[in-house]
């Protein structure tokens, strides 16, 4: 997905789906998050607000089961395997940088509000993708992405990476242009 940031510009995350033991371990969780996802009759919901809400509603149901906190916990398992899974690919002084999620967060590459829609995007992503049914996910992360910049493909990150536009520096370099000796 694309981030505009406040300090960095625009910014892509990607991640990978958590795998098959991790989404069994939590299924629960991710179950009433999809089911909070599509509550509401209005499609619109489900494009509009559901990706914005869905790690809030993920930390509500884990506290109201008590397993938010704690080594087995929806936090310390889910959570951060989702963080785990995910890099944050911006604009560095030598082109495009590629750090872990977490990286980006302690090097303020992403504020606290633009990690936590991004972490809460992530949990949506996460939800659809394991959750729906298989000939509907794409459907519905499509329909939110479209209004998010959020583009589905199976490329790791540093393929990802690779087909993102060069960049370029804008402006003068402050080096002076030699005379051409040809005459025309």
């Amino acid at each position: 997905m694309q981030v505009q940031t406040a300090k960095n510009g625009l910014v892509y995350i990607h991640s990978a789906s958590i795998g098959r033991s991790v989404f069994e371990q939590f299924y629960l969780e991710l179950g009433k998050v999809f089911s909070q996802c599509f509550d509401s009759v209005n499609q619109a919901h489900l494009a509009l607000s559901a990706p914005q809400l869905a790690y809030p509603a993920l930390k509500s149901i884990a506290q109201k089961a008590g397993n938010w906190d704690g080594a087995d916990g929806v936090k310390f398992g889910l959570v951060n395997e989702i963080i785990r899974l995910t890099n944050v690919i911006f604009a560095g002084e030598n082109g495009w940088e590629t750090v872990p999620f977490d990286t980006a967060v302690k090097r303020e590459i992403l504020d606290e509000d633009e990690e936590a829609e991004s972490l809460s995007s992530l949990v949506f992503f996460t939800a659809i993708s394991k959750v729906a049914p298989k000939d509907l996910k794409n459907s519905f992360l499509e329909m939110a992405g479209s209004l998010r910049n959020w583009e589905l493909m199976s490329l790791d990150a540093m393929e990802y990476q690779t087909g993102l536009p060069t960049l370029t520096k804008k402006g003068n370099t402050g080096k002076k242009v030699k005379e051409s000796s040809l005459i025309s």
